[in-house]
């Protein structure tokens, strides 16, 4: 990981525990009957925002692959791997 990448995975990262944090204060807030009236629907949709953007940034922060170029090359040698041992 070259180390230009490395503090935007951090700030991802941080993203995605800020947000997944939020959203459980959401959901705690909804659970425990704290919010009532037309304000639970806004809250509702606030936890659901946060709980998918939080799921977002975490596997954002956690892709290895920084080269898509990478990726058509080695899934082309597994290929090719498998069609040679159909073979055999």
């Amino acid at each position: 990981m070259s180390t230009l990448r490395r503090p935007t995975r951090y700030a991802l990262g941080l993203l995605a525990v800020a947000g997944a944090v939020g959203c459980c204060l959401l959901v705690g807030a909804l659970g425990r009957d704290r919010v009532d009236g037309a304000a639970r629907d806004l809250v509702v949709a606030l936890a659901w925002a946060t709980g998918l953007a939080a799921t977002v940034l975490a596997v954002a922060a956690a892709q290895e692959h920084t080269d898509p170029d990478d990726d058509p090359r080695y899934l082309e040698t597994i290929v090719h791997g498998f069609v040679d041992e159909w073979r055999r």
